[in-house]
């Protein structure tokens, strides 16, 4: 598929580059966001492809920051009922989060919300999280701001994603507000974290290439250069599946989603294996940014739909039904 990128999709994906030149690799979600903002690669009303293009390039750099960015954005487009919240989180005052587990599912009744929530990141002083809730017999989307008192958050450390900030949300009788239909909002954050995805495998096959030129020449061992071709391959097709699904906007398919987040996953994480063959022994110490990619890799393939809940959504939808 030919892409031909807008003025704005290529100057967000420039942008987004040099945010992850300036941003520390473990920065803070409150500050990847407010640096965002100041490039301006933070608003409700850009076309999805273009969020993707600057997702991708500053999750090469710093997959949390990426994965920050992605879940902000997904935020920021969820269509909250709260105009003063969509300002905020435009200005880059407020940090989007999103519940990324379906292990626990609150209630909510006369816009009050009871019950736990699970994974919900990145959690900040200031944040508006968007969460699904039992209606009846429905799940809805809704937002609910960190700060209200009758949130109760309970931090959760991870080895993965540095400086990125996960929790579990208890609430008691939380005032919230209503959001867009819980199918387009996961199938926008699968997208955006499929592009994430594809910023660890870049910077698997970048780091992977260097060490090529440093011990091998320009030319590699014909093992090394089949390895790295593969990991080529594999990402530019999970990237042409993800832009493709971008590209969708607002028509947007939750299997449109899944393919693109599975196929991308799924090239990242060959991608950090091979590059553990390529770099050999020192991939494996500790703080090597093999090492750490490891870790990021399999987060992203956890949430927002694991593999096979990927490919049950691909099943429905693109299969027969027998």
């Amino acid at each position: 598929m030919d892409f031909e990128f807008t003025d704005v999709q290529r100057a967000w994906r420039e942008k987004g580059s040099a945010l992850g030149r300036d941003v520390s690799d473990q920065a803070a979600a409150g500050d990847v966001v407010m640096g965002a903002a100041r490039v301006g690669i933070i608003d409700a009303e850009v076309d999805l492809l273009a969020a993707a293009l600057a997702v991708e390039s500053l999750a090469c750099a710093s997959p949390a920051a990426g994965m920050t960015l992605a879940l902000h954005t997904t935020v920021l487009k969820a269509h909250l009922s709260d105009g003063s919240l969509i300002d905020s989180l435009a200005r880059g005052e407020t940090v989007g989060a999103l519940v990324l587990s379906s292990e626990d599912v609150p209630t909510i009744e006369d816009g009050r919300l009871a019950g736990r929530a699970s994974w919900v990141g990145p959690i900040t002083k200031r944040g508006v999280a968007v969460v699904g809730a039992r209606h009846g017999t429905q799940v809805v989307a809704c937002g609910v701001a960190l700060d209200d008192q009758r949130v109760h958050v309970t931090e959760v450390k991870t080895s993965a994603l540095r400086g990125f900030v996960w929790a579990y949300l208890a609430f008691s009788g939380a005032t919230c507000v209503t959001a867009a239909e819980t199918t387009s909002i996961m199938a926008r954050a699968r997208t955006l974290i499929a592009a994430v995805a594809l910023g660890i495998g870049n910077r698997a096959l970048r780091e992977s290439l260097a060490v090529v030129h440093r011990e091998h020449g320009a030319g590699g061992e014909q093992t090394v250069q089949g390895l790295l071709a593969d990991t080529a391959t594999e990402l530019e097709a999970g990237r042409m599946l993800t832009w493709k699904a971008a590209e969708r906007g607002d028509e947007l398919s939750l299997a449109e989603a899944s393919q693109a987040k599975l196929a991308a996953t799924s090239a990242a994480q060959a991608a950090v294996v091979r590059a553990t063959q390529v770099v050999g022994v020192d991939s494996f110490r500790r703080g090597h940014v093999i090492e750490r990619l490891t870790q990021d890799v399999r987060a992203i393939e956890l949430f927002a739909g694991r593999t096979e809940t990927l490919r049950e959504a691909v099943a429905d939808a693109e299969l027969p039904h027998v």
